[in-house]
């Protein structure tokens, strides 16, 4: 390995690792907020903050020549992105952490099922017992009929639908 590519890993260490600790403490801000504060007002603060991050590379952004159906999607991705916050901070600040991380793991069972229903790939068997076992699963964290599934279930089981259009 040269001296350049690990100077790089060990920056790209560091970002993941200041990431993580931002990311951790947003989570525990949100939760120790609770409904005291609405999820819009949360979700805007997060996105004011991004925006102060964001700063040192806009001037870049703007000198890139995207097409209008990539500027178009990227749209699309922001609205998802806002969507998906502001259901995730809403239902942080009413169900248990541990419900809100269970449920948000959802997401590649919905991009798998979206995958199969939207762009018709073929599931494996081993792939569609995987998928009704996660689904299972999430049914035993709501269990419905033993607790009432109140709002901030409904907002996470939605928030995950969204959550991947974070990934792309």
């Amino acid at each position: 390995m040269t001296e350049r590519s690990s100077s790089s890993t060990l920056r790209g260490i560091l970002w993941m690792i200041v990431t993580g600790l931002m990311f951790v403490g947003v989570t525990s801000l949100v939760k120790y907020l609770g409904p005291d504060m609405p999820a819009a007002e949360a979700a805007f603060l997060r996105y004011a903050l991004g925006l102060v991050l964001l700063v040192p590379m806009l001037g870049s952004v703007f000198k890139s020549n995207f097409s209008q159906p990539l500027m178009r999607l990227f749209m699309y991705r922001g609205a998802a992105h806002v969507g998906a916050v502001f259901l995730w901070f809403f239902a942080m600040a009413r169900i248990p952490l541990a419900d809100v991380t269970a449920m948000n793991y959802l997401s590649p069972i919905y991009v798998t099922l979206g995958a199969a229903l939207f762009l018709g790939e073929k599931l494996a068997l081993r792939r569609v017992i995987a998928v009704g076992i996660a689904l299972v699963g999430a049914l035993i964290i709501l269990r419905p009929g033993i607790r009432s599934v109140d709002m901030g279930h409904l907002a996470m089981l939605l928030a995950a639908v969204f959550l991947p259009a974070l990934i792309c």
